[in-house]
């Protein structure tokens, strides 16, 4: 008699034992007060090899996510900071808000595999992106969206504290060529596979626009129009 209560009890809280873990296989938020630990590579003809940037963050919430982000594009180093945070929907169906803003240091002369001399100036690189994200049955997550991304030289921002500062672009006649800050928008598509309860892998690919076209080669300091990332997270 005494597996009855305890066939019931299986039959009661059996599912809710059972119940899947919403944080799991989440790219985009860590759980509150839980680190995700993430690294990506990419490929592009324009930079040699090896590009590889890590990132770690952590979960303020079960909503939003802060991190920090660093390593090399090949050509260039880099780190910065990031920023999720849920709009709306829940774990099937959201809205999601994504921003990164990176510093690129000054390189001046050879840089790991890339044996030119080079001389290229501190600068920045920040993005702001919306995605529409929606969880299958078999917990892979396809997603989409929009948003802007603009970039800036160190120097150039100077001339926002000081007039008498001479921008780098400015042309023999004193005008200034060219802007200050170039402005872009994107279009990013992305689908998340799940290795395992805690390792995911995301493929996403973010295209740059300038006024409503598709960049060219090396025409900015973006220098490639479309841009695949693969991006392994680990939850803790």
């Amino acid at each position: 008699m005494k597996t009855i209560p305890v066939y019931l009890f299986a039959l009661c809280f059996g599912p809710i034992l059972a119940q899947e873990n919403p944080f799991a296989n989440d790219p985009n938020l860590a759980r509150k007060g839980r680190f995700n630990v993430g690294v990506i590579t990419t490929y592009s003809p324009a930079t040699p090899p090896p590009a590889f940037i890590a990132d770690v963050s952590y979960g303020i919430s079960n909503k939003t996510t802060i991190g920090v982000t660093g390593g090399t594009t090949g050509a260039l180093a880099l780190y910065g900071i990031k920023f999720n945070t849920l709009i709306a929907g829940s774990e099937n169906k959201r809205l999601l808000f994504r921003f990164l803003s990176v510093y690129y240091p000054e390189r001046d002369g050879r840089f790991m595999f890339d044996r030119k001399d080079k001389y290229v100036m501190p600068w920045f690189l920040t993005m702001a992106v919306i995605d529409g994200e929606w969880k299958l049955r078999n917990k892979m997550r396809i997603s989409a969206g929009i948003g802007l991304m603009e970039n800036h030289c160190l120097d150039d921002m100077k001339m926002w504290f000081d007039k008498n500062h001479d921008h780098h672009d400015m042309g023999h006649d004193g005008e200034l060529e060219g802007s200050l800050i170039d402005i872009f928008t994107t279009l990013q598509a992305g689908v998340t596979f799940p290795l395992s309860e805690r390792l995911t892998l995301k493929f996403e690919t973010i295209a740059v626009f300038y006024k409503t076209r598709l960049i060219r080669k090396e025409e900015f300091k973006v220098t490639f129009p479309i841009n695949p990332f693969l991006n392994f997270v680990y939850a803790f």
